[in-house]
């Protein structure tokens, strides 16, 4: 048999698993932007917010690394944070964050319960704001193996979108 790569319009679409949004705290990277955008659209999220300082749709750097998933991912730019949090909160949505802190759990160990999650990641230097962790109802890490404790948040937000999307159960795959 020979192996061939499939163009993305031969791939079948696969339903996502569970209810994600993602939520971002004060990205400021054009490019960050960008590839948060590119993820949401690959792992199913239903609506990415960029909270805080508003990201330049136009930015090429962005355009290029989202590689037109912009067309296809519903976004929104919300002023601030917390009003948005606590509007999810009163939804039903499962706040967590993507941070490291003295009662994280590791993102592989949580279990979503039955409600929508909304992942919240924080700033590319400064994590999640410091009023929006007591507002979460718990905090994520990626086990790391190397002397840092961070990665770029494009990365992470992979990796936790990849954890929080996958199938629990062989016949949901």
């Amino acid at each position: 048999m020979k192996t061939e790569q499939l163009l993305h319009e031969n791939v079948p679409l696969k339903k996502p698993v569970a209810s994600v949004i993602l939520v971002c705290d004060n990205i400021m990277s054009p490019a960050n932007a960008g590839a948060l955008i590119r993820l949401s659209d690959a792992f199913g999220i239903q609506k990415l917010f960029f909270c805080g300082k508003k990201i330049d749709m136009e930015s090429n750097r962005l355009k290029k690394t989202a590689r037109s998933t912009e067309k296809y991912v519903t976004i929104s730019q919300e002023n601030s944070i917390l009003p948005l949090l606590k509007k999810l909160k009163s939804k039903g949505y499962n706040l967590a964050g993507l941070e490291i802190t003295t009662s994280s759990m590791a993102i592989q160990n949580f279990i979503p319960t039955g409600h929508a999650t909304a992942l919240v990641l924080g700033n590319e230097q400064a994590g999640i704001s410091h009023d929006v962790l007591p507002l979460l109802d718990q905090t994520l890490h990626i086990d790391m193996f190397g002397k840092n404790s961070s990665m770029n948040v494009s990365h992470a937000a992979a990796i936790a979108m990849y954890e929080l999307t996958k199938p629990t159960t062989p016949h949901e795959k």
